[in-house]
């Protein structure tokens, strides 16, 4: 009786573990950071709104490798819902780290009241309402034109004047031919209030709950890699 023994072909059997390796620790890490990114936006949402700042914490977005499909390297992030130049954005940026805002284009930087609306529909996109694109637009036909007043050298206003405020909105409309319960004469209504510059404390880390995450992906990982292995 003969008795033969196959000799394994140890080079290959050690590429095939690497690549099973690396396909499962790919796998993991698209996990991890996806669990990470995740979780870590729950944390900044209810930092946010334990300092004052209410729905801010809703334009932070969420995306990893993971929600997209799996393809490409592991990662995850959280994003501005607008882009970083979107009011929102700016409102992040401003909080988590502290800012002065001044004037880009002209000397004031205009705020918008209640008595007015807060976006305007340009084509098929809606803006925020600034001086600049009421002018122009159909509201100073709905409305009226804009009259500025200096109150003094830092602060100024734009008023509206001869207008109707609706009982039901607050907001300014120009006075109608009729009578109207719902309507209430006005002389003007202060449209926007202008200001020089303001500043903006700082009221939360960002940067300090995305570092406390990221140092928890090795632990995810290994999480991930426990409970995928053969018991």
């Amino acid at each position: 009786m003969t008795f033969v023994a196959e000799t394994p072909n140890i080079r290959r059997e050690i590429a095939k573990g690497r690549v099973g390796l690396s396909r499962d620790l790919r796998r993991a890490a698209i996990v991890a950071t996806d669990r990470a990114s995740r979780e870590g936006r729950v944390e900044l949402q209810a930092r946010i709104r334990s300092v004052g700042l209410g729905k801010l914490g809703n334009a932070v977005g969420q995306t990893s490798t993971k929600r997209r499909g799996g393809a490409g390297d592991p990662y995850g992030v959280w994003f501005a819902r607008g882009g970083d130049n979107s009011l929102a954005g700016g409102a992040l940026e401003a909080y988590s780290r502290g800012t002065t805002i001044r004037p880009v284009n002209g000397n004031w930087l205009w705020i918008p009241t209640k008595a007015i609306q807060r976006r305007i529909r340009i084509g098929s996109g809606r803006y925020r309402l600034t001086p600049a694109r009421w002018i122009g637009s159909a509201l100073e036909q709905t409305v009226g034109k804009l009259v500025f007043r200096l109150l003094s050298p830092t602060r100024a206003i734009l008023v509206v004047q001869n207008v109707s405020i609706s009982t039901r909105t607050g907001r300014a409309k120009a006075p109608g031919k009729r009578r109207s319960k719902t309507q209430i004469p006005t002389k003007e209504i202060i449209a926007f209030t202008g200001i020089k510059v303001t500043r903006r404390a700082k009221r939360f880390d960002k940067d300090q709950i995305a570092q406390a995450w990221s140092r928890r992906v090795p632990g995810f990982i290994a999480d991930e890699l426990d409970a995928s292995a053969p018991r």
